[in-house]
């Protein structure tokens, strides 16, 4: 008889309640602001930066962000079972944090930069471009108006007050196309579709590199990159038991990845190999359930540019590279924390509040832990 072949472990075999999905997220938050750091903070680029445009670590922190968020969001449709449940869910963990993250902006970081700059607070709220039109204007998760009264003309990242909340559209983006999909029925009954719809946009910004990125012009690929992450998260998840999660495929994507990292072919391989390694990681580090008692990870990301910002305007860059991180790190999760247990966590807890005659689209499970 011959031996019976090892079956190889698959990524639906991930244990949905005790995984390294925290710890994967607040470890990409903590990158993102270690690869703004060079920038932020007139260090030079990052390490890998001159590959593309100076923030490829940050790039691919964010990228693995929209992995495992449309992983997760898909996995939340197809538990909901409802569109307008399940939009209503997204609602609550994207937008109280936002707007709480504008308000401190635009009368808390905004002032002590104008007070820094001009030494008085006379005409801080006058137009154009006050306090409280940045608020207005970017209270749809679009911003619309990144300055207020031309702050930060003088830092190495000029006027900008938080560089890294543009991502957030096309996350709450991602989250309709999925409550779309889940509406026309293809989550429940085409799930294939969703594989390769992903594969069409990636061969999409495949093109897209192959005629832009060769000759140094990468206008939109970025955004672009996004969009085709959070696609082979959602596919993974749909084609979850046909996905095998191996080391040696992992060993071969980072090796890739490491040898192609200094040459134009790493934009072609990147959004693939971080994929894979990302849902790999989730299913099999060690560190398990880190965010159980609290998730610190959105509020890491949305609070650590302005930080970082204002600690360039008051010079604290000039204790050195690693000072200067640690000390943005150590304030941005204080505040993160007070995010969490003021306002998301609370806000989370009316996801299930009762919401009469909602039509049900897709279909229903029984209710677990979801994102």
């Amino acid at each position: 008889m011959h031996a019976r072949a090892k079956r190889l472990p698959m990524l639906g075999e991930i244990d949905f309640r005790s995984n390294g999905i925290g710890f994967l997220r607040l470890f990409f938050a903590a990158i993102v602001l270690w690869s703004h750091a060079y920038g932020i903070g007139g260090f030079g680029w990052d390490p890998i930066g001159h590959v593309d445009d100076g923030l490829i670590a940050g790039m691919l922190a964010v990228g693995g962000f929209f992995v495992l968020s449309g992983f997760l969001i898909t996995r939340s449709y197809e538990t909901v079972g409802n569109a307008l449940r399940f939009i209503w869910h997204r609602v609550l963990r994207i937008f109280p944090a936002f707007w709480v993250c504008l308000f401190v902006t635009a009368f808390c970081f905004a002032p002590l930069a104008y007070v820094h700059e001009r030494g008085t607070l006379a005409g801080f709220l006058a137009a154009p471009e006050s306090p409280l039109t940045y608020i207005a204007r970017n209270v749809l998760l679009v911003i619309a108006q990144p300055n207020i009264r031309g702050l930060l003309a003088n830092v190495p990242a000029p006027f900008m007050l938080n560089g890294s909340l543009w991502t957030l559209a096309y996350e709450f983006g991602c989250y309709l196309a999925v409550a779309a999909l889940g509406i026309i029925g293809i989550i429940r009954r085409a799930p294939a579709l969703v594989a390769i719809a992903s594969l069409v946009l990636f061969c999409s910004y495949l093109g897209l590199t192959w005629h832009f990125a060769v000759r140094g012009d990468t206008i939109g690929l970025d955004v672009f990159s996004l969009f085709v992450y959070f696609g082979f998260g959602s596919a993974a998840y749909l084609l979850r038991d046909r996905i095998p999660m191996t080391w040696w495929l992992a060993s071969l994507c980072a090796a890739v990845l490491a040898g192609t990292l200094f040459t134009k072919a790493f934009l072609f391989i990147v959004i693939p190999c971080v994929s894979y390694l990302t849902l790999f990681a989730a299913m099999r580090l060690p560190i398990r359930s880190f965010d159980r008692r609290m998730d610190l990870s959105y509020g890491l990301y949305i609070y650590a540019f302005p930080i970082q910002q204002l600690l360039v305007l008051y010079h604290l860059n000039a204790l050195g590279f690693a000072a200067y991180v640690l000390t943005a790190l150590a304030i941005a999760l204080a505040l993160a924390a007070g995010s969490w247990f003021a306002i998301e966590r609370p806000s989370l807890s009316m996801k299930n509040l009762r919401l009469r005659k909602l039509p049900s689209f897709g279909f229903r499970r029984p209710a677990q832990r979801h994102e």
